[in-house]
């Protein structure tokens, strides 16, 4: 009998099933779905002891086999745990004005002269195609987390590029009456405590239920989004000073505002550090805030429920990785797998 704990084990499956890298040859099959054999030898690798295609199904079994699928000798994570790992939250398409006029006559953004329709991973990517190819050049902002919900198929092709059918325009952000964008900052609040680092979340109650989440707000006039990520973590979590350690950059995803509304949402992240040890939390109750508590580094990756924030993973694992270092601690064990598998 295996001496691997499969609890502990399903953790990191799951981990590397959203955030690492499992190299495989021709066994990987379509996007999350690897042959258990692969996911064997890429939990080898991760901890550093030998995994067996019979562990990795005691590590399902472990979870009662509502996280992950299996099914004739292949593993991925079921849909509702998949939504980060198998695709962006936005994809970017490049178009003429008059391209676009043609959309919004038809209902439709599709591909020229019957090609699949072109989407870029970063945005920068998509103003410099535009501006190559016509003078009056438009990037469309397209809900990718939203599509794929529906069924839509995006597939990677290369230099950060994807392809999809025809699109409806429902998925547009910016062709959708009542657009605007909004910009917010905050970040993950880390304490080192044994050397060993954990952070704080945030418990929001929102209209479809309660979450954890990192404290984060809106960037008001005249504040950078540094400025802004101190404010909101002082304000939401009630502590009395935070400073910031790293930036972590930015995630951006689409939603819809109660009012149906849509929106395309940019967050500033950065890695804070509390200034004086924290006896209490005092939540804003009054911001929809039940309670913040501190998570070992390994249960905040797994308590992180918005995929956008599952996005920026591997930059705070960077971050925590260097910042450990320069307090003369070991990196963290998921910093060292995140970086071993990178």
């Amino acid at each position: 009998m295996s001496a691997i704990d499969p609890y502990r084990l399903s953790r990191t499956l799951t981990w590397l099933l959203r955030h690492g890298t499992i190299r495989v040859g021709p066994g990987e099959l379509t996007s999350g779905c690897f042959q258990l054999e692969d996911v064997a030898r890429a939990l080898t690798q991760a901890i550093r002891r030998p995994v067996t295609a019979e562990d990795v199904l005691e590590a399902v079994r472990a979870h009662g086999g509502h996280r992950f699928a299996v099914q004739t000798g292949r593993i991925q994570m079921n849909a509702t745990e998949r939504v980060a790992a198998v695709g962006p939250d936005l994809l970017y398409h490049a178009a003429s004005a008059g391209m676009v006029s043609e959309y919004v006559a038809t209902g439709v953004v599709r591909g020229r002269s019957g090609a699949p329709l072109p989407l870029f991973l970063r945005e920068s990517f998509a103003w410099h195609q535009g501006h190559r190819l016509w003078e009056e050049p438009a990037v469309l902002f397209v809900d990718a987390n939203r599509a794929r919900r529906d069924g839509v198929v995006f597939t990677p092709t290369r230099n950060a590029q994807y392809t999809a059918d025809d699109l409806p325009l429902r998925y547009v952000l910016n062709l959708r009456d009542g657009f605007a964008e909004q910009a917010s900052a905050g970040g993950f609040v880390v304490d080192w405590v044994g050397a060993r680092p954990r952070i704080a979340l945030i418990r929001v109650v929102r209209r479809h239920g309660a979450t954890w989440e990192v404290a984060k707000g809106k960037i008001e006039a005249g504040e950078t989004p540094a400025k802004t990520a101190v404010r909101e973590v002082q304000e939401e979590m009630g502590v009395e000073e935070v400073l910031i350690r790293r930036a972590l950059g930015t995630v951006r995803y689409g939603f819809s505002t109660p009012e149906g509304a849509p929106r395309l949402k940019t967050i500033h992240l950065y890695l804070l550090e509390s200034g004086s040890p924290v006896t209490a939390f005092r939540p804003a109750l009054s911001e929809g805030i039940e309670t913040v508590a501190w998570f070992s580094l390994e249960d905040a990756l797994d308590a992180l429920a918005h995929p956008s924030l599952r996005m920026s993973i591997g930059r705070l694992l960077d971050a925590l990785a260097d910042r450990a270092i320069e307090l003369g601690y070991e990196v963290p064990e998921e910093a060292l797998r995140y970086r071993e598998a990178g």
